[in-house]
């Protein structure tokens, strides 16, 4: 050992003083600089490329949410049909006229409630023989030079009968068969045939009567036969009646769509070709300026695909090129200097290399017992590496992982598109985080939380990947079980109070929008509380389940039943008039009243109901709630088992 020490200590006083060595100890640290300054504009670029994939997210998600409100405001229009029984124009006993069309379309408030809707529209399908009489009847309607365009014979006409508002490029419009022209067309039989709501292609609207012309395109919901049936697409075409549709001048929509930013351009084609042809709006003028962020997005909207081409600004790739990197290199290379003086000093003493050994031995053991699991893999996705953590979580011990693809832990129920977004994130260098549901050996299905990320090499070329695992099944179904404890009975599974408030809120707003009535009615079981101290809490609470399975049998799915209390219940029953309210009551009232078994034991309670009617028994849900409460008082004075309405003389 002596005289290893004795051969090694010329190499280290000759490595220290040697002045081709400080040459080469300064150009490592040139070197470091540089990854540095790689390492930190590769950050900062990530960091810019993040701001520009939000605001391209948060304008994607802008336009599925404005269609989606478009898409509402035509199921309005549908729905308005099917309660008035048709249009004027088929001689019906209840049905809509011009002016009742009129006064629907002003209350919504297009232009502030849904901007760069051109308009709201109805087109009636029409066979030949029936053209000459719509043509007559539009006549004395108003319409004095009223035909049905373009003119010529065809085997199914369809016509545009109503459109609100009737501006000067709505009027232009009136007549016009949208079934004649192929683009249309294609939109409405792909609504008809689907009973969705369908987007033509781009088109020039028949509203383009100056010279602002701007590409156009149009929403469709299929009208059917009121109470015919719609299961098949041959039943659906036989019982079409027309089309409730909105056209769009795209520079309009879009203008009152999109989030005004200076980070990114955009152009929307209608589909996947991205030709001039297919453009449907650009948000800027073309110029020769090439940006550093670009990306397309297909977008799926109402049975129709758009391609968006999204490109950063000069203004955004201005402000992404900052200086930090270089002082962050300069930062670098003063602690660089720093160090390499220490270690050049210290050199002579293998005292470093044995703290080197240390620190590595150290790192190796944090590795290997940390409590999360940890997998490296090669740039193939074979596993080289796994630690103890691993081996407890999966149940596989290293020599059985080790060599394998971590596929084989895969359950099947992560959507595998989630394993493209990893793959592509870190094979560019980026760290990931997301979520698996994995299988373990024994066959047990857990949820993991998953970081991925690269390791790279010096060069700063990626050599392996790492992920860092943890199992978070028991968190997440505690998350769950938090959910639903907050929206729903522990007991009976049904809404609690918090959820039936905000689904009567939202019924409320409705109820005042259609000009509907609306019904609450408030149940309390009668002599519960003897029988739950005769039987136990276990006979009281299997009744309570009991019970509200019958009561949801006897609701529509668009009502609501909520245990609010012990043996209170509150029913919510939208677009419900007094009549329907007491069919409803009489059925409660009789599965309340038939026996339930428990334990070989017979269990039997009556119910009392108090019924509210909104508008007249309350504006509001604090009104309703306590007027129907009252009325259910009144029905437990006269006798129980019964149900009384809200009278506001008593």
């Amino acid at each position: 050992m002596t005289n290893c020490n004795h051969s090694l200590a010329p190499l280290r006083n000759g490595f220290v003083y040697n002045r081709a060595t400080i040459s080469l100890a300064v150009l490592f640290s040139l070197l470091v600089g540089a990854i540095i300054w790689n390492a930190a504009n590769k950050y900062y670029h990530f960091l810019a490329t993040e701001k520009f994939e939000a605001a391209v997210n948060e304008n994607i998600e802008s336009i599925n949410k404005r269609m989606l409100k478009y898409e509402t405001l035509l199921h309005s229009g549908i729905a308005l049909f099917h309660v008035h029984g048709g249009i004027g124009l088929f001689h019906a006993s209840e049905s809509i006229t011009r002016k009742e069309w009129h006064d629907f379309v002003e209350k919504l408030n297009l232009k502030n409630n849904y901007p760069g809707v051109q308009g709201i529209g109805f087109s009636k399908m029409i066979d030949p023989s029936e053209v000459a009489q719509i043509e007559e009847e539009m006549r004395k309607d108003g319409f004095k030079s009223f035909s049905i365009k373009p003119l010529g014979k065809r085997g199914q006409y369809s016509s545009i009968l109503y459109l609100e508002p009737m501006d000067k490029r709505n009027r232009a419009a009136i007549g016009y068969d949208m079934f004649s022209e192929p683009v249309r067309r294609a939109a409405m039989e792909r609504a008809r045939d689907t009973a969705k709501a369908s987007i033509s292609k781009k088109v020039i609207l028949v509203q383009e009567i100056d010279e602002d012309v701007q590409a156009g395109m149009l929403m469709y919901l299929p009208l059917y036969k009121k109470g015919a049936k719609t299961q098949s697409v041959d039943e659906r075409r036989k019982a079409l009646v027309g089309f409730v549709y909105s056209p769009f001048r795209m520079n309009d929509l879009m203008n009152k769509i999109v989030l005004k930013s200076s980070i990114l351009n955009f152009e929307i084609y209608d589909g996947e070709d991205t030709s001039e042809e297919h453009l449907l709006y650009r948000s800027f003028k073309p110029n020769s300026y090439r940006s550093k962020f670009n990306t397309e997005k297909s977008v799926e909207l109402n049975n129709a695909t758009w391609r968006i081409r999204f490109s950063s600004t000069k203004e955004f790739d201005n402000s992404a090129d900052v200086i930090y990197p270089l002082l962050m290199t300069a930062a670098g290379l003063v602690v660089q200097f720093l160090l390499l003086f220490i270690i050049l000093m210290l050199f002579k003493s293998r005292y470093i290399l044995k703290i080197q050994t240390q620190e590595l031995t150290r790192l190796y053991q944090a590795v290997e017992q940390s409590p999360s699991g940890i997998i490296i893999t090669n740039l193939d996705g074979n596993i080289e590496y796994v630690n103890e953590a691993f081996s407890e979580i999966t149940g596989y011990a290293k020599n059985e992982a080790i060599g394998k693809n971590p596929r084989f832990l895969q359950s099947g129920k992560t959507d595998p598109k989630v394993y493209d977004d990893m793959w592509e994130s870190i094979k560019l260098g980026k760290t990931w985080h997301g979520e698996f549901v994995n299988k373990s050996k024994n066959g047990i299905e857990y949820i993991e939380g998953v970081k991925a990320a690269p390791i790279f090499k010096a060069d700063g070329t990626i050599s392996h990947y790492m992920a860092i695992k943890e199992d978070i099944t028991d968190r997440k179904r505690a998350e769950e079980r938090i959910h639903f404890l907050a929206s729903f009975d522990s007991l009976t599974g049904l809404p609690n109070r918090y959820q039936l408030e905000e689904r009567l809120d939202y019924a409320l707003r409705m109820a005042k929008r259609n000009s509907e009535k609306l019904s609450i009615l408030f149940l309390d079981l009668d002599l519960f509380k003897e029988a739950n101290d005769t039987l136990g809490h276990d006979a009281g609470d299997a009744l309570l389940i009991e019970l509200a399975k019958r009561f949801n049998a006897v609701l529509r799915e668009v009502d609501t039943v909520s245990r609010v209390g012990g043996d209170e219940f509150i029913f919510l029953l939208p677009n419900t008039p007094p009549s329907g309210a007491s069919h409803i009551a009489e059925k409660l009232l009789k599965v309340s009243d038939t026996p339930c078994e428990f334990n070989r034991s017979e269990m039997h309670v009556t119910a009392s109901i108090g019924i509210a009617i909104y508008p007249k028994d309350g504006l509001d849900r604090q009104t309703l709630f306590k007027n129907a409460d009252t009325a259910m008082y009144e029905a437990k004075e006269n006798g129980r088992n019964r149900y009384r309405f809200f009278n506001k003389e008593n």
